[in-house]
């Protein structure tokens, strides 16, 4: 508005000049002075001509200097946006869709890192000691990308120093840990001992007082009616319980309810196992059998291992009887576990039975009882 203002008078004087041609040109034809009137015409066009040229002149600079004025102000307001970009204090840059570069912010040149090609890792280590950081692409609307770098040193740092605490303490607890382990071991294996043999001493004082009630006749009886099978599936579980390594075989056949004690045969049965398992080698299977024979039922306890030699069966179920250490290794004892087992089946009406083809052809120890006849 201010340029068209100052062009306004210009334009004027041009039109008063032409005006002035034209009277001074219109009056020159009813004077005498024609040549006079001509050139004062002539002057006025020409100073006509000249305003009208120096109003364009004025004008296009006028419009030239508009121009750079919008350019200049255009590049200022770039170069403002320019610097606030750059002056986030993030590290970050930005490339176009054919990856040339556009800017890149105070912070990403400060790393000393090339803003010529985008980072091709998603993670970048810096200086010494480095510095890590996490490098986020983002796309934007026109097919570019800005990356913006995250610094995750002291995140590492901490999860470093976690690790070797963890190291550290792991190590450090190991070593107390593995010496009460030992401790502990060591500990068991004495408590172990020390219940075996208070678990010897009471069976002895029990095989004591049972030989002592069935020398006086007060051996006593609670009798009731017993399944010989789970008679023997009771013995056989207890057996693999206090021998988890050792193989029991059952074969048991129909047989019909016999009267009895179930506490002392069952204590009959766990002393022949007992006994089988003691003389014969770990790797052999014993036999656990049930059977019934002429009204009477019969439960063997067959094991592959010593044996007995025949001039050692008549006593072999004697008070404190034992087979000579010269026959074999034999475990500790004192001779009362088959001269009780003797006196219990013999309370119940029964007998107990011994067979052996002699030193190391195994043996049978079996178990009668007298029981009803089978129903037809």
């Amino acid at each position: 508005m201010r340029a068209a203002a100052s062009l306004a008078p210009l334009r004027v004087l041009t039109a008063v000049l032409l005006g002035g041609a034209l009277i001074v040109g219109a009056g020159g034809l009813f004077l005498s002075t024609q040549l006079l009137v001509a050139l004062a015409a002539v002057a006025f066009l020409w100073c006509a001509a000249a305003c009208w040229r120096i109003a364009r002149r004025t004008e296009t600079a006028v419009a030239d200097s508009r121009a750079w004025a919008e350019v200049a102000l255009l590049q200022s307001l770039l170069r403002e946006r320019d610097a606030l970009w750059a002056a986030v204090p993030a590290a970050w840059a930005m490339w176009d869709a054919e990856d040339r570069p556009l800017l890149a912010s105070a912070a990403w040149q400060a790393l000393g890192l090339s803003a010529e090609t985008p980072p091709t890792e998603n993670e970048v280590s810096i200086g010494d000691p480095a510095r890590i950081f996490v490098a986020e692409a983002s796309a934007l609307a026109n097919g570019g990308r800005l990356v913006l770098l995250r610094e995750v040193t002291s995140e590492r740092e901490a999860l470093r120093a976690k690790d070797e605490l963890l190291a550290v303490v792991g190590h450090e607890l190991r070593t107390p840990l593995s010496s009460i382990k030992g401790y502990g071991q060591l500990m068991a294996r004495q408590l172990a001992t020390v219940q075996e043999q208070v678990q010897r001493l009471d069976q002895l004082a029990g095989d004591v007082m049972d030989t002592a009630r069935a020398d006086g006749g007060r051996l006593t009886l609670q009798r009731e009616v017993l399944s010989v099978a789970d008679l023997i599936e009771a013995a056989a579980g207890r057996f693999r319980t206090a021998n988890p390594s050792r193989s029991l075989e059952l074969e048991v056949a129909p047989c019909p309810p016999i009267e009895g004690d179930p506490a002392r045969l069952g204590q009959v049965l766990d002393n022949l196992l007992s006994n089988a398992a003691k003389y014969s080698p770990p790797e052999t299977v014993i036999t656990l059998r049930g059977s019934v024979e002429d009204h009477w039922v019969r439960i063997a306890v067959v094991d592959r291992g010593a044996g007995i030699a025949p001039e050692h069966l008549p006593r072999l179920f004697e008070r404190f009887y034992r087979v000579p250490a010269g026959e074999k290794d034999a475990p500790p004892g004192f001779g009362l576990g088959l001269s009780i087992v003797r006196d219990l089946v013999e309370a119940h009406g029964g007998r107990i039975e011994v067979v052996s083809k002699g030193v190391a052809q195994g043996c049978t120890f079996t178990v009668v009882l007298p029981a009803p006849p089978l129903a037809p």
